[in-house]
């Protein structure tokens, strides 16, 4: 029987293992706090996947690492990037030489590393590294309902593989060598989705949202294309599609955040209410900044959010500041 691991017990990696094992395949699902993993598996429900059916009895739930990766034709890496680098540097030496495929989506604070570059750093590998990304809610995925992403890496052959492993009829995957690109839009769209809710929250109506998600698409791509990504990436699943879902649906963390500060809420308080769960947004945009101007693109909706969320600007002012900007012709 085909054996998938997964580290980390957050929703996502969660619902990754109730969709293997759904597909058929024999699931390790690895945790790192007992007391997190032990409630999981007594209760077999994980608090954040709401409608979600119990995980099903073959995703085994440990803390035990040499178990988990033990015959694993892939470990899917669903740890918060920020802690990414402090987890695989306990796990490092306990990996298998399968692929090894990063599912969370964010900048490193400090370093500004992708979570594949982060892999490579870590445990220094440069083959058999991979991204999953796409509009995945992970209570949608849990619950069986038809999704489609994309399943990146540099090796057509371990692209293929994955794609193979873990497509099934909810979960189509597609296959793309442009890793570098499917990162970059799978953070910089938690940072816009944080700026729609603000403009949800404050009521600016439709009109201010269409023009908002088509000029921050305009930003990511032109910040992706000069890192080296493919433009038709950010037209696909893991861009406008993942840019659409995380800026709009109401399970969005980052769309969550926005819509707190917008009522008022301090970010300690908007953060907080997600009740352990990460938006990968709030450290990732004043990272995503740093990179943008590191490589001369101008993303002045990045820098408004990273400006709100450092308490520089307040979200009023910052919808006066993009709308005044100089004119311009439009570009995307």
């Amino acid at each position: 029987m085909t054996r998938l691991a997964i580290v980390g017990t957050g929703a996502w990696g969660t619902a990754l293992a109730v969709h293997g094992a759904n597909k058929g395949l024999d699931v390790a699902l690895l945790g790192r706090r007992p007391d997190v993993v032990a409630r999981l598996a007594e209760t077999r429900v994980h608090p954040a996947l709401q409608g979600a059916p119990p995980i099903p009895s073959r995703v085994k739930i440990t803390t035990n690492a040499r178990e988990a990766f033990e015959g694993a034709a892939a470990v899917l890496w669903s740890v918060s990037v920020q802690a990414t680098a402090k987890e695989l540097e306990r796990l490092a030496p306990l990996l298998p030489d399968t692929p090894l495929v990063a599912t969370s989506k964010g900048l490193e604070i400090g370093s500004r590393r992708r979570t594949t570059e982060i892999m490579s750093f870590v445990t220094g590998r440069t083959a058999g590294l991979a991204a999953l990304s796409g509009p995945t809610f992970a209570a949608e995925v849990a619950r069986g309902l038809p999704a489609a992403a994309v399943v990146a890496s540099a090796d057509p052959d371990v692209a293929t593989a994955l794609q193979a492993l873990l497509s099934s009829p909810t979960l189509r995957l597609y296959r793309s060598a442009d890793v570098l690109g499917v990162e970059i839009a799978g953070a910089a769209k938690n940072v816009v989705a944080i700026a729609a809710g603000l403009v949800d929250g404050l009521r600016l109506g439709h009109n201010t949202r269409a023009a908002l998600l088509t000029r921050a698409l305009a930003e990511i791509r032109r910040l992706g294309t000069r890192l080296g990504g493919t433009p038709e990436t950010f037209a696909g699943l893991a861009g406008v599609g993942d840019l659409i879902l995380t800026a709009t649906g109401d399970l969005s963390r980052n769309r969550r955040v926005g819509l707190a500060l917008a009522s008022g809420k301090s970010l300690t308080d908007a953060v907080a209410a997600l009740g352990g769960e990460v938006a990968e947004g709030v450290a990732t945009s004043p990272v995503l900044l740093e990179l943008a101007e590191k490589v001369g693109v101008e993303m002045p909706i990045a820098a408004m959010v990273a400006s709100i969320l450092s308490g520089r600007t307040t979200p009023t002012d910052a919808v006066r500041n993009l709308m005044t900007r100089a004119l311009k012709e439009e570009k995307v």
